[in-house]
């Protein structure tokens, strides 16, 4: 497995920016690694569901479903963005 380059994280927050910005359209924030998906940007799990689902169009159905199956586990931005690199280069 080829570990993911920075194009394709920084593709990956690009991806999840767009989504967050419809689920949350009335809450503008730009995202950043760093931020905490429960603390900082208040999504609840049917947020971060809603987030994912939304990309389903832009990955591979099984790297979609292998994401919101360890979505329990992911408390920050960046780990949602390992977690589509991670699944992407093993469907991949």
């Amino acid at each position: 497995m080829t570990p993911p380059t920075t194009s394709d994280t920084d593709d990956i927050l690009a991806k999840l920016q767009r989504a967050y910005d419809q689920v949350k359209p009335d809450e503008p924030h730009t995202l950043a690694v760093g931020d905490r998906l429960v603390d900082d940007l208040e999504l609840d799990s049917l947020d971060l569901i809603d987030v994912v689902s939304i990309l389903e169009d832009e990955f591979d159905p099984d790297v979609v479903d292998q994401v919101i199956d360890s979505a329990a586990e992911i408390e920050t931005v960046g780990q949602l963005v390992d977690r589509f690199a991670t699944a992407s280069a093993d469907a991949g």
